[in-house]
């Protein structure tokens, strides 16, 4: 299986109100995100935790869990692009360690650069772990901004899928995302298969997706696309057919409009993305690629004077547990450990076609070399 791919720094941060306005899963589909939602909540309110759910290091887990709370850190900020989504996670952990509280502040890119910085500059820490793709914790661990910490549930690298760890142990992937093209379920516009089948001119003008001028998923997934003979002539050919392009720091851009009927075929999109649009009754469908799909992972990494270094161990290693694997999936991503449930609708991750690998060190300089080529046919 081929690296993990960073969420880059163009992801919508208002994502739930975002779905909302836009436009059901399968009624199974949603009715099983509800029930782990709901169930987790009721045994958190119970105060009660599975040791099956917290895998073989439970009592590791419980000691760190009995050590936070007799410090008196019975909180946890994270800041990340779905931070402020991740409620599945944030129950399920609640389950198992009814003491401590979860919150999320979504933010991404240049602001969550700026929130960071401000921390660092005045010594007043608000946030505990920041948890975003690969491009962004490659320039915090480079800044000093982490703590290394190996999560007690991580025997070894190997237990995770590829290039989930990062230099000197400063991060660890913990969920990755798969996306596809979403289609309008009310158009007759041909469904894409492969990359290639976007040259055809019946997609002229009705191809919506983030701007590739930009460092984001689209200029990343030209990187990955130019590791291939045809990657460049995709690019061109999309120029050609008239996508309409959105800016990176509206990542659901696309998805909006193929909901609302603009356009008709949407790149790029998350299929946790498309979840949320299906239930907000979006007519809208998800669909992989014969070869060649995307995946992003994002990463935790535990802030440097975070003011509750103890709890933010223990949900750090908690991230690799089976409860955890089941609340990312119930959201539609993927836990890194290898093995874990599949959200439903999609086949195992080592089963779907992913593209082709770029190395963690070298994925910084890949991108931006995308985006200046980028630049050259699609201007900025």
């Amino acid at each position: 299986m081929g690296m993990r791919k960073p969420l880059i720094a163009g992801v919508t941060v208002g994502l739930a109100a975002v779905l909302a306005t836009a436009c059901s899963s399968s009624s199974s589909s949603s009715s099983s995100s509800s029930s782990t939602s709901t169930s987790a909540q009721g045994t958190a309110a119970a105060g009660t935790g599975s040791s099956a759910g917290l895998g073989p290091q439970a009592a590791a887990l419980q000691a760190l869990y009995s050590k936070a709370v007799a410090a008196g850190q019975t909180s946890v900020v994270i800041y990340g692009p779905s931070s402020g989504t991740d409620q599945q996670e944030y129950a399920a952990f609640k389950a198992a360690f009814p003491k401590i509280t979860v919150s999320g502040v979504p933010v991404v890119g240049p602001p969550m650069d700026a929130k960071l910085a401000a921390e660092f500059s005045s010594g007043k820490h608000i946030g505990d772990i920041a948890y975003t793709g690969s491009t962004d914790m490659l320039t915090y661990g480079q800044s000093g901004w982490f703590t290394p910490y190996t999560p007690v549930t991580v025997a070894s690298s190997s237990d995770l899928a590829p290039a989930s760890v990062g230099p000197d142990n400063e991060f660890y992937g913990a969920s990755t995302a798969v996306s596809g093209v979403v289609t309008n379920s009310n158009s007759s516009l041909p469904v894409p298969k492969q990359w290639s089948d976007l040259e055809n001119s019946v997609y002229k003008g009705k191809i919506a997706m983030s701007d590739p001028t930009a460092v984001g998923i689209m200029a990343d997934t030209f990187a990955h696309l130019a590791l291939m003979p045809s990657g460049t002539k995709v690019e061109e050919a999309l120029k050609t057919n008239d996508a309409q392009t959105f800016p990176v720091t509206s990542i659901t851009g696309p998805l909006t409009a193929v909901a609302q009927g603009a356009k008709g075929v949407a790149l790029g999109t998350m299929y946790s993305f498309y979840l949320g649009a299906k239930a907000s009754g979006a007519p809208v469908t998800f669909t992989l690629l014969n070869a060649d799909n995307y995946d992003t992972s994002l990463y935790d990494g535990i802030i440097k004077g975070a003011p509750d270094p103890l709890a933010a161990e223990l949900y750090e290693s908690w991230m690799f547990t089976p409860d955890a694997a089941k609340a990312i999936a119930a959201e539609g991503s993927f836990s890194t450990v290898n093995g874990a449930v599949a959200p439903q609708g999609l086949p195992s991750l080592s089963s779907i076609p992913l593209q082709p690998t770029i190395p963690l060190d070298q994925i910084v300089k890949a991108d931006n070399d995308a985006v200046s080529a980028a630049k050259q046919s699609w201007g900025g």
